[in-house]
C-alpha cells in the first residue's frame, strides 16, 4: 500500500488535476461572465462613438446661453466611419469641437452615471435646454489643458428631463490629438456601474499578467541558464512582456485605478509599437528568413519605423509636425501592421512545402490571426478608431501561443539531446577514470617492480631471512592490482591491507634509514574506496620527498581516522626536502604531477571533498584528504 502511494506521489497526477481543475473553473466563470443576466440597472450608451460634430465654437445669445433648439437648423457632419486626413486635421487644427449625441432616454431612476475618460482636453456637457450637466477645465487658457498622456476619469451624473439630445463643448490645444469615450459604454447607478466595469475587465487583466509572469519567468530562465545561449527563449520573453504590458497599459480598469497614467500611456505606445519584433525573430530562429530574406526586411524595417513613431508620438504635445505627420500615415501603419502578419504566413507556407512540419501550425495560428487583424481593421474603420493598440493585440495572441508551443518543443529536443549528450558524458567519464586508474597501474607496475626486486636482491647480501617476507609482500600487493582495480569501490580495510604491504616493502628498501608512523582511528566497517586512491599519496614521499634528502633519519607519518560517522580523514607528511615555494604557489604546474590525478578522481567521484598539499614545519610536506562519504555523486554504472 506505501509502495503505491509513493509510486502515485511521484507521477504528476495531481498537479494535472489541479491544473485541470483551474482551466475549467477559469473558463466556466469567464462563460457565465458573458451569459449571466444583466443588471436591470446598468443599460450601454454611446455617447461620442456615433455622435456629430461641428468645428469651431458656438456663440452664446445675450443671456450667456446657447439656443440649442437654433442647432437643429446647422449642418453636423457624422463621426462614424472613416474620416479622411484633411477634414481630420480640420478637427484638430480647431481649439473648439462640438458633439451632439442622442441623449439616454431610459431613465428608471434619478441616479444614473456613466465613467468618462477624457485626455488633451478640457469638456462641459449640455442638455438640450443649455443647462450645463457636467464641466471639466477651464475654456480661457490652453495653456492649462491636461495633455494627451493624462487620461483623466470623471464620472458624469445623468439628468431626468426629456432632452432629446446632449451637446458637448471640447476644448484643446490646436494641432493636437485628443480622446473622450465612456468606459465600457455603459450606464447606471455609480457603485453597480463600479462593480460591472471590474467584472468586464477582470479576465483581461488575468490573462494578461499571466502572460506578463511568463515573460519575467523566461527571462530568469535565460539569464540563469545563459550559457546554453536559448535564444529563442529570450525572443519569446520579450513577446510575452510586451504583450503582457500592452494588455495591462491599455486595459480602462487599470487606467482608472493607476494614478499616473501617463507612464502607463508611455509603456503602452513602446509595448505595441514593438511587440512584432520578437515574434519575427522568434519565427525567423525556428524557420530562417525565407526566400528574398523577408524576415530580415521586416525585422529591420520594424525596428527603424517603431523606433520613429514611438518619436513622433512622445512629441505629440510640443510639435505640429508630428500631429501632422501622425495623421497622414495613419493607412501606411495598418499596411504595415498586415505586413508584420503576412510575413510570417509566407516564411511558415514556404517552411511547411520544405517538409517541416512544425511550420503547419504556425502557418494556422498566423493566418487566424491575419483574419482577425482584418476585422479590427474593419471595426477601427466603421467607428472610427485610428489608435493601432487594438490591431497589435489581436495580432499577437495567436503568435504568442504558437510561438509558446513551438518553444515548448524545441526546449524539449533539446532537453532529449541534453539527456543523450550527459548519458555519453557519463560513460566518458567512466572510461577517462578507467583509463586513469590504468595509468596509475601502469606507473607502477615497472618502477615499482623494479625497485622491489633491487631490494630483494640486496636483502640477499645482507639479511637472507627477510626475503620470503619482501617476497610475499610483493605478490600481496601485485595481487590486488591484478584482482581490485578494476572495480569501482572497494571496502576500506582492503585499501589498507594493501598500503600495508606497499610500506614493508620500502622499510625493507630503506632498511633502518626511515621511520614510518602508520596507524589509523575510528570505525571503517562501512567505508568504502576507489582502488589506488591513497597508495599515491605515500609514494609521493618515497619519490620526491626523500630523493636527495640529506636527513639522517627519515620520517613518515601516515593516519587514516574517521570523524563523527561520515568524514573520512587521512594524512601523510614526511621531513623530506620539500615543495619548492614557486611549484608551490603555482597550483596547476603542482597539480600536473601526480597527485593532480587524485584530486581529479575525487572531483569525479564525490561533490564534497578537501585536498590540501601544504609545506610540512620543519621540513617537508604535508598532504591531506577530507571526504564527505555521503557526497558520492550519481552513479555512472
Amino acid at each position: 500500500m506505501g509502495v503505491a502511494i509513493s509510486r502515485f506521489l511521484e507521477k504528476p497526477y495531481l498537479s494535472i488535476c489541479l491544473l485541470f481543475l483551474i482551466t475549467i473553473v477559469s473558463i466556466t466563470s469567464y462563460v457565465y461572465s458573458i451569459f449571466k443576466p444583466k443588471d436591470s440597472s446598468i443599460s450601454e450608451y454611446y455617447l461620442s462613438e456615433n455622435a456629430e460634430y461641428f468645428v469651431g465654437d458656438i456663440p452664446k445669445d445675450d443671456t450667456g446661453k446657447i439656443d440649442f433648439q437654433k442647432m437643429h437648423k446647422v449642418h453636423w457632419l457624422s463621426s462614424s466611419g472613416w474620416i479622411d486626413d484633411e477634414e481630420f486635421k480640420r478637427i484638430t487644427d480647431s481649439e473648439y469641437i462640438w458633439l451632439r449625441s442622442k441623449a439616454f432616454s431610459e431613465l428608471a431612476n434619478e441616479d444614473l452615471h456613466f465613467l468618462l475618460e477624457h485626455a488633451g482636453l478640457n469638456i462641459e456637457i449640455f442638455n438640450e435646454n443649455g443647462d450645463s450637466i457636467f464641466k471639466y477645465g477651464e475654456f480661457s487658457d490652453p495653456k492649462y489643458l491636461p495633455n494627451i498622456f493624462q487620461s483623466k476619469f470623471s464620472w458624469v451624473k445623468i439628468p431626468k428631463d426629456d432632452s432629446k439630445f446632449y451637446y458637448l463643448r471640447l476644448f484643446h490645444k490646436k494641432g493636437i490629438l485628443f480622446s473622450i469615450t465612456i468606459i465600457e459604454n455603459l450606464i447606471g447607478k455609480q457603485t453597480a456601474l463600479y462593480r460591472e466595469i471590474a467584472l468586464k475587465n477582470l479576465t483581461a487583466i488575468f490573462f494578461h499578467s499571466f502572460f506578463l509572469m511568463i515573460g519575467i519567468i523566461c527571462a530568469l530562465v535565460y539569464f540563469i541558464e545563459y550559457k546554453k545561449q536559448y535564444n529563442i527563449l529570450l525572443d519569446f520573453s520579450s513577446f510575452s512582456l510586451c504583450f503582457g504590458i500592452l494588455g495591462l497599459t491599455s486595459n480602462e480598469f487599470i487606467r482608472y485605478l493607476f494614478t499616473n497614467t501617463q507612464t502607463l500611456y508611455i509603456l503602452s505606445i513602446i509595448s505595441s509599437n514593438f511587440v512584432f519584433i520578437p515574434m519575427l525573430s522568434g519565427v525567423r530562429r525556428l524557420f530562417g528568413s525565407g526566400s528574398f530574406r523577408v524576415l530580415d526586411i521586416l525585422i529591420y524595417g520594424d525596428v527603424i519605423i517603431c523606433s520613429l513613431t514611438t518619436i513622433l508620438v512622445f512629441s505629440l504635445p510640443f510639435s505640429d509636425f508630428s500631429h501632422s505627420l501622425l495623421i497622414s500615415t495613419r493607412s501606411f501603419f495598418i499596411l504595415f501592421n498586415l505586413l508584420n502578419i503576412i510575413g510570417p504566413i509566407f516564411i511558415t507556407y514556404e517552411s511547411w512545402k520544405k517538409g517541416n512540419k512544425e511550420a503547419f501550425g504556425h502557418f494556422i495560428g498566423f493566418s487566424i490571426t491575419l483574419v482577425l487583424v482584418i476585422l479590427e481593421i474593419i471595426m477601427a474603420i466603421k467607428y472610427n478608431d485610428t489608435t493601432p493598440t487594438g490591431i497589435v493585440f489581436w495580432g499577437v495572441l495567436f503568435g504568442v501561443i504558437s510561438q509558446g508551443f513551438a518553444l515548448e518543443r524545441t526546449l524539449f529536443t533539446d532537453r532529449q539531446k541534453a539527456l543523450l549528450y550527459k548519458e555519453d558524458l557519463l560513460k566518458a567519464e567512466k572510461t577517462l577514470k578507467e583509463s586513469q586508474l590504468k595509468t596509475l597501474q601502469t606507473k607502477m607496475n615497472p618502477h615499482y617492480l623494479f625497485n622491489s626486486l633491487n631490494t630483494i636482491h640486496a636483502l640477499h647480501k645482507i639479511k637472507p631471512e627477510l626475503i620470503g617476507d619482501a617476497i610475499m609482500s610483493l605478490a600481496n600487493n601485485y595481487r590486488f592490482i591484478s584482482d581490485r582495480t578494476d572495480r569501482d569501490w572497494i571496502p576500506f580495510e582492503e585499501e589498507w591491507n594493501f598500503l600495508e604491504d606497499y610500506l614493508h616493502l620500502q622499510k625493507l628498501r630503506f632498511y633502518d634509514t626511515i621511520q614510518i608512523d602508520f596507524k589509523k582511528s575510528g570505525d571503517f566497517s562501512s567505508v568504502v574506496l576507489p582502488p589506488l586512491l591513497l597508495q599515491p599519496i605515500i609514494e609521493n614521499s618515497f619519490k620526491h620527498g626523500f630523493r636527495g634528502s640529506s636527513e639522517g633519519q627519515l620520517q613518515l607519518f601516515i593516519h587514516a581516522k574517521m570523524i563523527k560517522d561520515s568524514v573520512f580523514s587521512f594524512v601523510v607528511y614526511d621531513n623530506g626536502t620539500g615543495i619548492p615555494d614557486e611549484l608551490l604557489s603555482d597550483k596547476q604546474k603542482l597539480m600536473s604531477r601526480s597527485l593532480g590525478n587524485i584530486k581529479e578522481r575525487l572531483k569525479n567521484l564525490y561533490s564534497e571533498f578537501q585536498f590540501d598539499i601544504t609545506k610540512n614545519y620543519p621540513e617537508g610536506t604535508r598532504t591531506e584528504i577530507q571526504i564527505i562519504l555521503t557526497s558520492k555523486v550519481q552513479s555512472t554504472t
